[in-house]
């Protein structure tokens, strides 16, 4: 019923990978010697430091004070976003928005609460045969709702059959209701099966 910040860590993931994969390269081609046959062919001077070399020289760049703060500001950069890529890791419901229903000169504006919606769609879901509860949240916008639906029901109830209840009925309702069709609909259902420790199938 929650979501995750899935989308975002495949992507800095594979941004991570990227930067990995090409300092694991320069590391090879420096390891096996390559670097100053690049060099000659691109025309730059990549040389490895001979034994004694100090890294940095006195006249270098990076002995500079001003280098010193920048590297501490980037330190800082990367602090935060890993930060705030910890927060994004934090589950959410993420439900949508207050609907616009109407809103024109002539007929005025109608909002609609999605709970409203919601506690229609439960209350809707629990007069079904063999269902004992439900929960749902509603997301996207008016032009293109999405539901995610959580019922649980008997270990008897007939699976298959509230499948086709929900997709005709709810679903359809709530589509009727807001006057634009369902984009996703999502059902986790939940087996209740009294004391059995496996209570829990996806559908």
């Amino acid at each position: 019923m929650r979501q995750t910040a899935s989308a975002l860590n495949r992507g800095w993931l594979a941004v991570i990978g990227l930067v990995l994969i090409i300092a694991a390269a320069v590391a090879g081609i420096a390891r096996a010697g390559l670097l100053p046959s690049i060099g000659r062919a691109t025309g730059l001077s990549l040389r490895a430091p001979a034994d004694g070399t100090k890294l940095l020289p006195g006249g270098s760049v990076w002995n500079q004070s001003w280098v010193i703060v920048v590297v501490i500001l980037v330190g800082v950069v990367l602090a935060l976003l890993g930060l705030a890529w910890l927060i994004a890791q934090v589950p959410r419901t993420n439900q949508a928005r207050p609907f616009r229903l109407h809103d024109s000169t002539e007929h005025g504006l109608t909002r609609c609460e999605p709970k409203v919606l919601t506690d229609a769609v439960e209350t809707q879901t629990k007069a079904f045969p063999g269902v004992t509860d439900a929960s749902a949240v509603l997301r996207g916008t008016a032009d293109r709702p999405e539901l995610t639906l959580k019922v649980t029901c008997a270990d008897r109830a007939d699976l298959s059959g509230l499948m086709g209840q929900l997709e005709s009925t709810v679903a359809a309702g709530l589509g009727q209701a807001l006057e634009a069709p369902v984009q996703r609909f999502g059902v986790l259902v939940e087996v209740d099966r009294g004391r059995r420790s496996e209570r829990a199938v996806t559908v």
